[in-house]
């Protein structure tokens, strides 16, 4: 390994406290974990860097012995404590998440696991788990391995590599992957945050620095201005950058390059105005040396204290307890809990049967622990939602018994999967793809069409549908839906790869439905962002091409859209918490925009509103039923309760559109 350098303690420091202070009080990232990624390339790729030119074979058992020393105590410990407290403080409905996550974790795959979450429309409002972080630590340690492997191959062909060519293969290294980098942000920058291999150059941007040190020779004012430059730097990086939507790519040049200016500005002889004189103080020593433990600490015990006291950020008070009691356990960690672990000789045979041990022992847990959910699970989905005791929207302006003896459902269980067919069907199509998905519920030969299309919130109106067209034998429906893409000429997704997708999807679907001509389309008339709701006027544009082609258009108003998760809400603070309804005038205007449009043929606007609100309020359960399932999609039990409404609305529509002559009547 490198020589012990003082001010890269201080440096670990400066990075965590970072992650830890944004994290608690700023709600946002702060590069601090980019920082963890160069110092860590620093010192083990440029420690097996230096092995392989002095002639040495990089030993891959011995790399992975000394990670899972160096790593696996501390992680560990914070797995395991978080799977034996988590049920006794954790929401019901996070349970099965978590689960996952604390496998993920413990394999080192977090990274993958969030990235395959990031492009999971419907998982992006899910709140975020204690073992979330986890991500960086398997980035890191897939990172390491992979450069470690890549460095054994190289030496493996080179046998006895220089300067020059180990210098060549991690520059090469670094190259290819922030090129990577660079492409997957742009092409989807949700996923490509966790992506390792948008990562690896971070990793070797620190064994380049470490090989190239020896070489590089500055004046005592380059060092002391490059060093506090570095800091500086580091320090505005989270402040300047909204690091969470624009990294890894090329703006995580920034907070690297940092980094690597202060690992090399403070090599050499001891500076009196320099960088690391105040990184190498006895304060910032101590912080840098329970650096691992406190990141890994910090997050938890965040989510812990949020979530019992059901509040979004820390507060000055609260957040300093929360960073001192992370503090502590860190100190705990560091000095009396991995010193057990990582003292002695590396020794593979004995870290492997320790590691394996720890892991059984986790996944023992865990899987008693999915098992008493999957458990409870089955007891919820058995519930029957008899009209009597759950006559949902029924209930909004009917006089009905508030009592809290009924379990709510569906409950929080299994609200998350109480939505529309399409999603087990795998015919709804996700934020990145563009291929024209279909389902059929009906009879497959029944002349008459209703083709339901758009995004999310048209997709929750389809059990309501399906028991309305169950009652017309003679009619089926066809859905056409994608995540965040509504029926529009102008895209409205949050970002250009969903952009440039829905764009593709939505000129495949405009021509599907101008050749076969359905009956009716259903659809959403409104959009609610940031509580304001519009029409906007590519809902318009496509309004009038369908029926300009003697297609009716049913536009159905938008739904309410909380700002929290409501599942949740209901269950730390019961039906009846104001804490869980909105006011009806900050989620929807007070009429629909739709209503002010001018009247046109073919074309049929439903609003549903008094159903979700009274005239004040929406409540987050009516008639003892769960209406969301998130933050803003409606579950598929409530959306049955509205079925009698929306049939007696549809039918003089579906009478009109069946009689119209179309290609299917």
């Amino acid at each position: 390994m490198a020589a012990r350098r003082d001010d890269i303690q201080g440096l670990r420091a400066i990075g965590v406290m970072l992650v830890a202070v944004y994290h608690i009080w700023i709600g946002r990232v702060s590069g601090g974990v980019d920082v963890f990624f160069i110092v860590s390339g620093y010192l083990v790729i440029g420690s097996l860097a230096r092995q392989a030119e002095a002639g040495h074979a990089v030993d891959l058992v011995l790399v992975a012995t000394r990670l899972a020393r160096r790593l696996l105590p501390a992680s560990l410990l914070v797995i395991a404590v978080i799977a034996l407290s988590a049920p006794f403080w954790l929401p019901r409905m996070r349970w099965e998440t978590v689960i996952d996550q604390l496998a993920a974790s413990s394999a080192y795959v977090e990274n993958w696991y969030l990235a395959n979450a990031a492009i999971d429309y419907l998982a992006r409002d899910q709140v975020g788990s204690p073992l979330q972080h986890y991500w960086a630590l398997s980035a890191q340690v897939q990172s390491l391995l992979i450069l470690a492997v890549g460095l054994a191959v190289f030496t493996f062909i080179r046998r006895r590599p220089s300067r020059v060519s180990l210098l060549a293969f991690l520059t090469g290294t670094f190259a290819l992957s922030l090129a990577y980098s660079v492409y997957a942000t742009w092409r989807n920058q949700a996923f490509a945050y966790y992506d390792t291999f948008a990562r690896i150059w971070e990793f070797a941007l620190g064994g380049v620095v470490a090989r190239l040190l020896p070489k590089i020779k500055l004046t005592s004012i380059q060092r002391t201005i490059g060093g506090w430059i570095g800091l500086l730097a580091i320090l505005s990086c989270g402040i300047l950058l909204e690091v969470s939507t624009v990294f890894p790519g090329y703006a995580a040049l920034w907070p690297t390059l940092a980094a690597a200016a202060i690992l090399v500005c403070g090599d050499g002889p001891p500076l009196r105005f320099g960088v690391a004189r105040l990184l190498g103080a006895r304060p910032l020593k101590w912080l840098g040396n329970i650096s691992y433990s406190l990141y890994l600490w910090h997050w938890p015990i965040l989510v812990l204290y949020l979530t019992l006291s059901y509040q979004t950020s820390a507060g000055i008070i609260g957040g300093t307890g929360v960073l001192l009691v992370s503090i502590l356990l860190s100190h705990v960690t560091t000095q009396l809990f991995e010193p057990r672990f990582s003292a002695g000789k590396d020794r593979a045979l004995p870290t492997a049967i320790a590691a394996t041990g720890a892991l059984a022992a986790i996944a023992t847990g865990l899987l008693i622990w999915n098992g008493q959910v999957s458990r409870m699970m089955n007891e919820e989905r058995l519930r029957v939602a008899d009209a009597a005791h759950y006559p949902g929207a029924a209930a909004i302006n009917e006089p009905f018994p508030l009592s809290s003896e009924i379990p709510v459902h569906p409950g929080p269980l299994t609200a998350r999967w109480d939505d529309a067919d399409v999603y087990r069907l795998g015919c709804h199509q996700t934020l990145l793809g563009t291929s024209l998905l279909s389902c059929v519920f009906g009879p497959a030969d029944a002349p008459h069409v209703l083709a339901l299309v758009g995004g999310s919130h048209s997709v929750h109106w389809l059990p309501a549908l399906q028991r309305v067209f169950s009652r017309y034998p003679r009619w089926k429906i066809v859905t056409y839906t994608k995540s965040s893409c509504v029926l529009s000429a102008q895209e409205m997704s949050e970002s250009p790869e969903y952009r440039q997708a829905c764009a593709k999807w939505q000129e495949q679907l405009m021509k599907r439905l101008l050749s076969e001509k359905p009956d009716l389309v259903f659809t959403t008339s409104t959009r609610v962002v940031g509580g304001i709701e519009d029409t906007p006027a590519g809902f318009r544009q496509q309004w009038q091409r369908l029926t300009r082609a003697g297609i009716q258009v049913v536009a159905m108003r938008d739904t309410p859209w909380f700002g929290f998760d409501v599942p949740e809400c209901v269950e730390i603070n019961g039906r009846f918490s104001p804490k869980c309804v909105v006011k009806r005038d900050l989620v929807l205007s007070r009429s629909s925009p739709a209503s002010a449009l001018p009247p046109g043929e073919n074309l049929h606007f439903l609003d549903f509103t008094d159903f979700f609100c009274t005239s004040e309020a929406c409540p987050p359960v009516i008639g003892n039923v769960l209406v969301y399932y998130d933050r803003h999609h409606v579950t598929a039990t409530y959306m049955r309760t509205l079925s009698d409404e929306l049939g007696r609305q549809l039918a003089p529509i579906i009478r009109d559109a069946a009689g119209s002559g179309g290609r299917y009547g």
